[in-house]
């Protein structure tokens, strides 16, 4: 009498079958090129930020951000004129809320081996008060990130007017001022040069 064979098992079939799958997968990929398997997806640009594509010409989904100072607060650029050539954006700092302006009519450009390093502009900070209070900003390009960072700035005063910046060996800004007793709600008068060195890395030293 002959014994009947007992099926196999269909727990041992389970990772036969898998196995057949993945080397008829395996087959399969390599049989394609490249270009064939890309073409089998949308390609997807980043998109670029136009604050910073419009001021520095450089393409990165990164925004134009920067620390308001004296505050913990952050800008996020976000408004272009491109008629007079000024970037803005809001910030928030608890009960401090305001506006900066970035003047990038009067940025200044370092490059290292035919590559944006360092940026010089001035830009302007308002709040809730009469003030508007101008600095001139020293920016970092981060090459690894891809993004540009605020890493030093110098108080030029309350509502000054920036006519001209410099950047050659020292950086030079030249700005009116409100004169000693002149009403501030008056054209500034009074001409005022600044010179500043970056002696130390990503440090403005001015006089």
């Amino acid at each position: 009498m002959k014994r009947k064979k007992l099926p196999i098992p269909l727990i041992l079939l389970v990772p036969i079958v898998l196995l057949l799958i993945v080397v008829i997968a395996g087959v399969y990929r390599f049989s394609l090129t490249d270009e064939e398997i890309l073409a089998k997806f949308p390609s997807q640009q980043m998109q670029s930020d136009e604050v910073v594509n419009q001021i520095l010409g450089l393409s990165t989904p990164n925004p134009w951000t920067l620390q308001v100072p004296e505050t913990s607060a952050f800008s996020l650029l976000t408004d272009i004129d491109q008629v007079k050539q000024v970037a803005s954006g809001r910030y928030d700092n608890g009960m401090e809320r305001g506006h900066v302006y970035l003047l990038y009519q009067f940025k200044q450009e370092q490059m290292e081996q035919g590559v944006l390093s360092k940026v010089i502009v001035p830009f302007a900070v308002s709040n809730q008060g009469s003030g508007v209070f101008y600095y001139l900003g020293l920016f970092d390009w981060d090459t690894a990130r891809q993004r540009i960072i605020l890493v030093d700035s110098v108080l030029l005063g309350d509502r000054v007017q920036v006519s001209k910046v410099e950047w050659k060996h020292p950086i030079e800004v030249r700005f009116k001022q409100h004169a000693a007793g002149q009403a501030m709600s008056e054209s500034p008068q009074k001409e005022v040069t600044l010179t500043c060195e970056t002696a130390k890395i990503n440090q403005l030293n001015c006089q």
